[in-house]
């Protein structure tokens, strides 16, 4: 055979093999419509090549491979088509200059590490299909304070920084970047993912909580923060490299529950001393390895539990200010003789008086004659209403109104209405859907509240420091007050150990 005509068949199936590649890999999903930056295998973007800050990628695209966009110094923002269905292992690991990701219902599986080491990323959103995580797939993402996970996961939910199952059954992950120094597990929890501590550098003092029988492999390896653990009674086993390079790990109190501890368990720990019993397993294993045997705390067993309540109590405080702060910003009535203040609402003066420095017109007073005469709250209440609401501020601070009756249309009942009246019992009409912010606020002796089920929305603080929720607060037989139509409006268990019960349809509580 002629050798140049072999060497031009070779050379046209060459250029025919290069416009098929072309071809297979036409398909960018952006405006541009450039497609050499996208390599594409089917419906599997293999690698990202460009070199854009914001990427669009391909609609039909089902399957992100590993490493598709890692290391790329570039994209700061990635669109994620709706039929995604997985994102593979360091998919978006090493981006420096990542910052946000919002992750569609479709996808179902999220890779190891997918997006680790990614130091500018800070916002991050979860679909509620994703059901299958690795592990470490935020680690070193030290500007992740927390994310968001869809409300309809069935797998998944992110409270105080922390990414459990969505029974609270599993820690998969603390969020890098979670500023508090303390971690007390909920009861709930039974299992910790590999790696899910990694990176912690905030992350100080820990208590286990009881349900956990194994610390398993590689589970607080890197938490470089660390400085206490406690172990709880029911704990029986350490795993491999569980505290591996925790390297300000001071203290950890191992009971005598546990009988098995493995060799490298805490390899790395260079400052740790193990807090135990005489002649338990820990005390064996600790002088086996050349590690300090303590038999009195450095750090105290409850003190994450002491961080925690301190770090509540803090949060109240500030909340308090914020809620005397929010009522200032309605009423500025000042200390000296003045009988009130104006403030701007939509443009328009409003004088506010200072129901404490007015006295009403005595009707004997012959000076008085043409001054009107309180008719009553009752009527004030009718003649004020407009359009089925009550209006904002309308009773604030009449300590002699002891009982109303509100008209059985009302609807809406405005922020502040009667805030820091002398109510002793309010019944809600069935025809009111909605009860603003503070409407009861610091009614002291409202004792008695009827909420019926058509209320639909209570807005925050609508009856804080009432009797009738202080009573609950003291006396009540759940962590729950839930009225009206499925609202939450108070909770007075831990933070870390809320879920929310399946009959809440909204909450109007902050969650402390």
């Amino acid at each position: 055979m002629n050798k140049k005509l072999v060497f031009a068949s070779l050379t046209a199936l060459g250029l025919v093999l290069v416009c098929v590649f072309a071809l297979s890999s036409f398909n960018k999903g952006s405006a541009t419509g450039v497609s050499e930056d996208f390599q594409m295998d089917k419906n599997t973007l293999v690698k990202y090549l460009g070199t854009d800050e914001n990427v669009v990628i391909p609609k039909n695209t089902t399957v992100i491979s590993s490493a598709a966009f890692e290391g790329n110094p570039s994209v700061k923002k990635v669109v994620l088509p709706d039929g995604l269905t997985e994102i593979g292992y360091n998919a978006f690991a090493e981006m420096d200059n990542l910052e946000r990701i919002i992750i569609p219902d479709s996808v179902e599986k999220l890779g190891t590490s997918a997006f680790a080491n990614c130091s500018s990323l800070s916002s991050i959103y979860i679909g509620a299909g994703v059901k299958e995580i690795g592990s470490s797939l935020f680690a070193g993402d030290n500007d992740l304070k927390t994310i968001e996970v869809s409300e309809n996961s069935k797998y998944l939910t992110c409270l105080d920084g922390i990414l459990y199952s969505a029974d609270r059954t599993v820690v998969y992950e603390m969020i890098p970047g979670r500023e508090k120094n303390f971690y007390v597990f909920p009861d709930t929890v039974s299992a910790i993912s590999p790696y899910a501590f990694w990176g912690c550098e905030n992350l100080e003092h820990v208590i286990v909580s009881d349900n956990i029988t194994a610390i398993p492999a590689y589970s607080f390896s890197g938490a470089t923060g660390l400085k206490s653990v406690v172990l709880s009674f029911n704990t029986k086993e350490i795993g491999g490299k569980a505290f591996e390079n925790c390297v300000n790990l001071e203290q950890v109190y191992i009971p005598d529950s546990v009988n098995f501890i493995d060799n490298s368990a805490f390899d790395g720990c260079t400052k740790l001393a193990v807090l135990t019993n005489a002649l338990s397993n820990a005390e064996k294993f600790a002088t086996d390895k050349e590690i300090e045997v303590i038999y009195n705390a450095k750090y105290e067993l409850n003190l994450a539990s002491s961080l925690r309540d301190r770090y509540a109590k803090e949060i109240a405080e500030k909340n308090a200010a914020k809620e005397k702060e929010e009522e200032e910003k309605f009423f500025d009535i000042s200390k000296d003789d003045s009988l009130g203040a104006a403030i701007i609402v939509n443009n328009e003066a409003v004088v506010l008086m200072d129901p404490n420095k007015i006295k009403l017109a005595d009707p004997s007073d012959s000076s008085s004659v043409n001054t009107p005469v309180n008719a009553g709250y009752d009527d004030i209440l009718k003649s004020n209403i407009e359009d089925n609401i009550i209006p904002e501020n309308l009773f604030y601070l009449k300590t002699d109104l002891k009982e109303i009756t509100i008209p059985e249309d009302t609807k809406y009942i405005g922020k502040f209405a009667f805030a820091r009246t002398g109510l002793e019992k309010v019944v809600i009409p069935e025809n009111v859907r909605s009860i603003g912010f503070g409407a009861f606020y610091h009614c002291d002796d409202l004792k008695e509240v009827v909420i019926p089920d058509t209320v639909t929305e209570i807005e925050p603080q609508a009856f804080e420091k009432t009797a009738w929720l202080n009573d609950w607060y003291e006396n009540g037989e759940s962590d729950y007050l839930i009225v009206g139509d499925g609202i939450l409006i108070a909770y007075k268990g831990s933070k870390e150990d809320y879920v929310k019960p399946e009959n809440v349809k909204s909450v109007s509580c902050d969650i402390k």
